[in-house]
C-alpha cells in the first residue's frame, strides 16, 4: 500500500488544474489562523515580507504555495488545502460517497461523531457504483485525501484503491 502525503497527492494525483483549485481552495476557505501561518511560512521560503505576501491577490498565493511542493514544512498547509477543497469544490462527490456509506454528514462535511468508517470493501463497492458518476482522478485524489486526512480505518480501507485507479 502506498503511503500518501500531502506534498505527495499534489504532486502525483492532482494534475495542473486540479493542484490550482485545491490551492486556492485555501485561501478561499481556510482559516484566518491557517493562512496567517502560510503567509508567514512563504515570506520566510521566499524573503518575502509578510505584508508583501498577504496583499497578494489568492490566485497568486495559490502560485507561490505550488512552488513549494517539496518543502516538509508547508505539510499542514497542504492536507489544510485537500480538505478545504474536498469540503467546498468536491462536496457532492463527498456526499455521494457518505450516503453509500451510511455516514451522517451535512453537504459531505460528516457532523456525527459516531460513526462507522467504511471498510475495504465498502469502498470498493462506493468506487464501483460511482465510477461512472465522477471522475477516477478525483475519486482516486478523495481517497488518498480522506485516508490521510481520517487516518486509521480509513486508510485502510481507501489507500489501496488509490494505487488501483491510478493504473
Amino acid at each position: 500500500m502506498t503511503e500518501w502525503n500531502g506534498r505527495r497527492i499534489l504532486k502525483e494525483l492532482a494534475d495542473g488544474e486540479r493542484r490550482r483549485r485545491i490551492l486556492l481552495a485555501f485561501w478561499r476557505y481556510g482559516d484566518v489562523g491557517s493562512k496567517a501561518a502560510a503567509i508567514v511560512q512563504l515570506a520566510k521560503s521566499l524573503h518575502f515580507r509578510d505584508e508583501t505576501i498577504r496583499k497578494m491577490p489568492a490566485e497568486k498565493k495559490a502560485e507561490l504555495l505550488a512552488s513549494r511542493l517539496g518543502a516538509p514544512e508547508f505539510e499542514q498547509t497542504f492536507e489544510t488545502a485537500l480538505m478545504q477543497y474536498h469540503t467546498h469544490e468536491m462536496n457532492e462527490m463527498l456526499a455521494a460517497f457518505l450516503d453509500r456509506w451510511g455516514i451522517p454528514h451535512v453537504n459531505g462535511s460528516i457532523e456525527a461523531d459516531d460513526y462507522t468508517p467504511p471498510s475495504p470493501q465498502a469502498v470498493g463497492d462506493a468506487v464501483a457504483a460511482l465510477r461512472d458518476r465522477f471522475d477516477r482522478q478525483d475519486i482516486a485524489l478523495y481517497l488518498a485525501a480522506a485516508g490521510l486526512l481520517m487516518a486509521g480505518e480509513w486508510r485502510d480501507a481507501a489507500w489501496p484503491l488509490v494505487d488501483e485507479l491510478r493504473a
